[in-house]
């Protein structure tokens, strides 16, 4: 007689987690949608991850190029370098987003320097281009620093800035184009800006002179009289109230900043003042990309997972003016970023038939602008026209830029080679070591 077996019978799991009431749990694959799910997640969220990791090492890269800068001694009676930032909004949004761009790229290569800015702001257009002007006409004037006290106290007791070039800024198109704007009427204008004065403003009316009690005791021109000529009493001059007028109109606004004084077609004409210097602050030209609208968003998606590109360009400018090595304009068109070989420099240097070519620097952010300044009518001004640059003052101008002695390394050498030895050949992982720690060849 065949006997039939019984299979064996499966476990029922963990008698542990089945004694504290959780549930069998089973190995199993996700379903379609949660594998669906899951990728793109994965993807995206990795992306991002390997986005801002790399971003940090070139922030790492470029802060350890200008950080030997912050350790050179400094006289007790001296300033440390000083820069001036100019910032401004972009065309269809507030100057937040300048802020933080700022204060994101820029700002750390400049603390890792220890080098000193001040930041100007122009929060409409034509503000910054105004600021702009008026400080280089109180230069004109000797006037800079005079009624500051803190700049007097400092000059009385011989502090002054450290000797070298100071330089400017700037970021974005927008506020490049306000910048080389108010340096031409600067330079190039009046001597003194005009007053701004309020559209539709009154003049208030001088007071009644009185000459006796009588003439004070005496109503006002505005008060109804009886039919006698007496003034009556003050219930009925209640009841006789005049009535109020109407609201008057609202008057315009009035201008936060002078108009301009001068016009690109009028450069050619105008004198040059006998107090210009020989070279004009050098200038660092930082990118600032602001993409707005919804129909925009695929490119800005691309944008955002792929920040660490423009982060490299922002910090190799922010590092060319901590360096301080600076360079006269290219007068034709250049490739993009400030590493030019010598030759090329040169070269560009000896053809001087162009008259703007690297002057008209980010050309291609303004692609990025809102379609309302290409239209509207407040929009017409410095942001819609052409950059103007007059031959005597271009050829004063001078940029920044980061030569190839002062190139940095990659970061993965300095870090992960020097420090951890990962990514190093097994032959070359012992010599690096003993570099490191040289004091290992004695003990052993």
């Amino acid at each position: 007689m065949a006997t039939t077996t019984t299979p064996p019978k499966q476990p029922e799991g963990n008698p542990a987690l089945r004694a504290m009431g959780l549930p069998r749990l089973r190995a199993k694959l996700p379903s379609r949608n949660w594998t669906i799910f899951l990728t793109i997640t994965g993807t995206f969220l990795g992306t991002v991850a390997y986005d801002r990791y790399q971003t940090k090492l070139i922030k790492r890269k470029w802060t350890s190029l200008v950080a030997p800068l912050a350790a050179e001694p400094l006289s007790p009676m001296a300033l440390p370098r000083k820069i001036t930032v100019y910032l401004a909004a972009p065309p269809g949004d507030g100057i937040a987003p300048a802020r933080e761009h700022f204060r994101d790229y820029v700002k750390p290569v400049l603390n890792a320097a220890a080098v000193d800015f001040e930041v100007v702001e122009g929060k409409q257009m034509g503000e910054l281009r105004a600021k702009v002007a008026e400080e280089v006409r109180v230069k004109r004037r000797g006037e800079e620093g005079v009624g500051d006290p803190v700049a007097e106290v400092r000059r009385n007791a011989g502090v002054a800035p450290v000797e070298g070039e100071r330089g400017v800024l700037v970021v974005g198109r927008a506020a490049w184009k306000e910048y080389v704007r108010g340096l031409h009427e600067g330079w190039l204008g009046p001597l003194h800006a005009p007053e701004i004065v309020k559209a539709g403003t009154k003049t208030e009316a001088a007071a009644p002179v009185v000459e006796t009690i009588a003439d004070a005791a005496a109503p006002a021109d505005d008060t109804p009289l009886n039919d006698d000529g007496t003034a009556p009493a003050p219930a009925e001059a209640a009841d006789k109230e005049p009535e109020k007028p109407k609201d008057p109109e609202p008057e315009p606004e009035k201008p936060k900043f002078a108009p301009e004084t001068i016009l690109p077609a009028a450069y050619a004409a105008a004198p040059l003042p006998s107090d210009l210097p020989p070279h004009l602050p050098a200038a660092g030209i930082v990118p600032f990309p602001h993409l707005l609208g919804v129909l925009n968003t695929p490119v800005r998606l691309y944008r955002f997972v792929t920040r660490r590109h423009m982060a490299d360009a922002v910090c190799r400018e922010a590092a060319a003016v901590a360096l301080a090595t600076h360079r006269p304009f290219i007068t034709t068109p250049a490739p993009e970023g400030t590493m030019i070989a010598d030759l090329d420099v040169e070269k560009a240097l000896a053809e001087p038939e162009h008259v703007v070519g690297e002057i008209d620097a980010l050309k291609h952010e303004e692609g990025d602008w809102v379609k309302r300044v290409w239209k509207e009518e407040r929009y017409d001004g410095v942001w819609r026209d052409a950059v103007t640059v007059d031959q005597r003052l271009g050829a004063r101008m001078r940029r920044f830029f980061v030569s190839s002695v002062d190139e940095p390394r990659e970061v993965e050498t300095t870090v992960w080679r020097e420090v951890f030895g990962w990514g190093v050949p097994k032959k070359e992982v012992k010599k690096v070591i003993i570099d490191v720690n040289p004091e290992d060849e004695d003990l052993s």
